[in-house]
């Protein structure tokens, strides 16, 4: 491996753990069913809420975005 693939490499792994981001785990049957709601719009499925400010939210938010509103979740991430 040259040294300028070496440099990249710890780039790209720098940036996945940067401030900010936010990583779960999950056993492989919860991302079974996650992944049903990757693609789903931030209004499709309107059927859950916000466990900060109780505002409703999508399948998609309720699985990616912690089960926050958008708005909570970028307060919160932000913060931490």
């Amino acid at each position: 491996m040259s040294n300028e693939e070496k440099i990249s490499e710890n780039q790209e792994e720098d940036t996945f753990w940067e401030d900010g981001s936010f990583i779960e785990s999950v056993s492989a049957e919860e991302m079974k069913e996650k992944e049903k709601t990757i693609h789903k719009k931030h209004d499709e499925d309107m059927n859950f809420n916000c466990k900060e400010c109780n505002k409703k939210i999508s399948a998609h938010n309720k699985d990616w975005h912690n089960e926050m509103c958008d708005d909570c979740f970028n307060k919160f991430f932000e913060s931490h």
